[in-house]
């Protein structure tokens, strides 16, 4: 049974993990949610300007009184740099798939490492979540060294799973990682 918290926020060294406000709609247009580089292998499309963005952080906003809602932003020297969120949690099985994205200039620095075995100790030490699975585009390998440097299994490919927001469809990788192999891995350390 999942003990569901909403979005709490979490802190590293370099980070903070924690709800979207309306305000960060600048930093994260600046930093993120405009750039094709960043958008090239999700589902949706840059944005073209700061009131969609607002719009849609609206949106989220409204949905954090929903205590299984996790969708956090990360924030890095005040300025927000990326997302990070359960896609979907299954209550029955007790697991969720994560998914994340960050900006370009961030890239190659372990922030996003950082950020996904924060969020995955929270939910498996917190929340209660048994699996905890993540997908990425075959043709985004960067995207599989994280999940790799986090611990998670390779599963196996799903063919021509993603439809790209450019209408192209792509295998998408899954990985996952188990509440057991967390507090092993967390034994080792």
């Amino acid at each position: 049974m999942l003990e569901h918290k909403g979005t709490r926020e979490l802190n590293t060294e370099r980070l903070t993990l924690r709800r979207f406000i309306l305000s960060d709609a600048a930093s994260m247009y600046k930093n993120y949610a405009s750039d094709e580089r960043v958008t090239k292998f999700l589902s949706w499309k840059p944005y073209k300007c700061i009131e969609d963005i607002e719009d849609y952080l609206s949106d989220l906003i409204g949905q954090y009184t929903n205590l299984n809602i996790y969708h956090w932003a990360i924030e890095m020297d005040d300025e927000i740099i990326g997302s990070i969120s359960t896609i979907a949690i299954n209550d029955k099985n007790c697991n969720c798939e994560v998914g994340y994205c960050l900006g370009y200039d961030y890239w190659n620095k372990g922030i996003t490492t950082e950020a996904l075995n924060t969020v995955m100790s929270f939910l498996f030490n917190e929340v209660g979540i048994h699996r905890i699975m993540a997908k990425h585009d075959v043709e985004n390998p960067s995207s599989g060294k994280v999940l790799q440097k986090c611990n998670m299994i390779y599963e196996g490919m799903l063919r021509d799973y993603y439809q790209r927001h450019d209408g192209t469809y792509s295998d998408s990788i899954v990985y996952s990682k188990l509440r057991k192999e967390e507090y092993k891995s967390m034994k080792l350390s």
